[in-house]
């Protein structure tokens, strides 16, 4: 039990001290997991969000927009990505000032492992600790507090 947080009751101070806790160690053990296919979380998800656009193809703007990041982050990710062949820049057919950011085969590839990581973590970190019914009601209080942060929601 932590201490006493002002303005908390020992129950929420504990709540809140392992969130805190959970979102500084969650990354990092993920990042360690998908370091087997050359990807971090961060990437992971970069590459998810063009997995679930429509052909598979965003604008970098709205894939930092989708991943809550920043625009300048999301472009060095991409170039990163690229070098490595998992996506591919093409001139935009409605915008040729702005490029189109197209998920490549090899990306698509190494997004299947990945979720396959993704998958077994989410049981061994997780569901495999806690019980179905707890599951549940994680995830119907989580969604809330996420809805509350961001009203439109993961896109």
């Amino acid at each position: 039990m932590a201490k006493k947080m002002h303005g908390l009751n020992e129950f929420e101070t504990d709540l809140w001290v392992a969130l805190t806790v959970l979102s500084q160690v969650f990354t990092p053990a993920m990042d360690q997991r998908l370091r087997e296919v050359g990807l971090t979380l961060f990437e992971y998800g970069a590459l998810m969000t063009l997995s679930d656009a429509p052909d598979r193809v965003l604008r970098i703007s709205e894939m930092a927009e989708r991943t809550y990041a920043p625009v300048p982050r999301m472009s060095k990710v991409v170039g990163r990505l690229e070098e490595r062949g998992l996506v591919r820049r093409a001139a935009s057919p409605s915008d040729r000032r702005v490029s189109d950011i197209e998920l490549t085969p090899a990306g698509r590839r190494v997004l299947l492992a990945a979720a396959k990581i993704q998958a077994h973590a989410a049981r061994e970190m997780v569901m495999d600790r806690i019980s179905p019914t707890d599951a549940a009601a994680l995830a119907s209080i989580l969604g809330p507090l996420v809805h509350s942060l961001d009203p439109a929601g993961p896109l």
